[in-house]
């Protein structure tokens, strides 16, 4: 039975390690839409001050 809840233990590592991974991506695009979101407003406010 040790061998079965080692392998047991890894592969709950691996699962976690992706999940990690997963949540990081999700984090990271959901910034990059914020930030290009702030940057659209801002130039419509540039553009239309210019005009």
């Amino acid at each position: 039975m040790d061998n079965l809840e080692k392998q047991t233990a890894e592969k709950e590592e691996i699962i976690s390690k992706i999940y990690d991974e997963i949540e990081r991506e999700k984090e990271e695009k959901f910034v990059n839409l914020l930030v290009e979101i702030i940057v659209s407003i801002t130039l419509k406010q540039v553009y239309e001050e210019s005009d």
